[in-house]
This record gives C-alpha cells, structure tokens and sequence, in this order.
C-alpha cells in the first residue's frame, strides 16, 4: 500500500512539474522572440513600448470582463476585437516598414 502511495505522489509530483515549465517555455520564448525583433531593428524602443501597453490593455479588460466568473458573447466580442485590432497594425506597421527599406535600397 505505502508503495502505491509513494508511487502515485511522484507520478503527481512530475506532472505538476513538467505543467509549470510548459507554461514557463512559454512566455520566455515569447519575451526572447521580442528581444530578437529588438536586437535586429525590426522594433524600436516605442514599439517596444506600444506593445506592452497594448498587451496590458487587454489584460485589464480581460480581467474586467471575467470580474464576474464568466466573460460574456458581447465581451468575447470586444477582447477579440482588441486582439485582432492589435495584430493588424503590427503587420501594418511591418508592410510599411520594408517598403520604406525597399525604396531607401532603389
């Protein structure tokens, strides 16, 4: 009995373990890949800058819409909305970006 005990507290012991590192890997690969777009001149300090506010933003509203248990179809709406507004300008902003080398290149 005390081997099956011990046997199935190290089983949870591991998984619990190999769960947080996932979540971990997670968000340092994401802060490295921002640092690498930093490092080689694809965002400057004020992008830097926009981005962690906007990530913020919508933190706070997810935070805000979830304040009572449930996130509503209408603030679904909303945070979506956010999220893709977001995505948009960043590859707006991308697009513009490399016509303007491609014309400084001619």
């Amino acid at each position: 009995m005390k081997k099956i005990l011990f046997l199935g507290f190290i089983l949870t012991f591991v998984f619990s373990v190999s769960a947080s590192a996932q979540i971990a890997d997670g968000k340092k690969a994401r802060h490295q890949n921002e640092m690498r777009s930093y490092g080689h001149g694809d965002m400057n300090r004020y992008e830097s800058g926009h981005r962690h506010h906007e990530e913020y933003r919508y933190k706070m509203a997810r935070r805000r819409a979830y304040h009572d248990g449930r996130i509503s179809r209408h603030e679904r709406r909303h945070l979506n909305k956010m999220r893709r507004h977001e995505r948009h300008e960043r590859h707006e902003h991308n697009r513009f970006r490399h016509q303007r080398s491609h014309h400084q290149a001619i």
